[in-house]
């Protein structure tokens, strides 16, 4: 994160690098689908990192699913997480 002032209008803005931007979407994915499975950010971080959804699959796909809109990433990893969760298990 780097602080800088508008040339223009004097005003301050934060400049996030790549990677701040990638894990900030990886966070808003985490958040949304734990409101919408009814679990809290904690329980939903381990789900997704125990079938490699985090760095394996969302940060890794980051480029793609970052263009779509948000219902349609959230439908997308919820039905890969129960896919994934269902795999393990067999």
């Amino acid at each position: 994160m780097k602080e800088e002032i508008d040339k223009l209008t004097g005003e301050k803005w934060i400049k996030l690098s790549k990677e701040e931007i990638r894990f900030g979407f990886l966070a808003q994915c985490i958040e949304i689908l734990a409101e919408k499975k009814a679990c809290n950010y904690v329980e939903m971080l381990k789900r997704l990192e125990n079938v490699n959804m985090t760095e394996g699959y969302i940060l890794a796909h980051y480029d793609i699913l970052h263009t779509e809109s948000i219902d349609n990433i959230i439908s997308e990893l919820s039905d890969l997480l129960l896919k994934r969760e269902s795999e393990k298990c067999e």
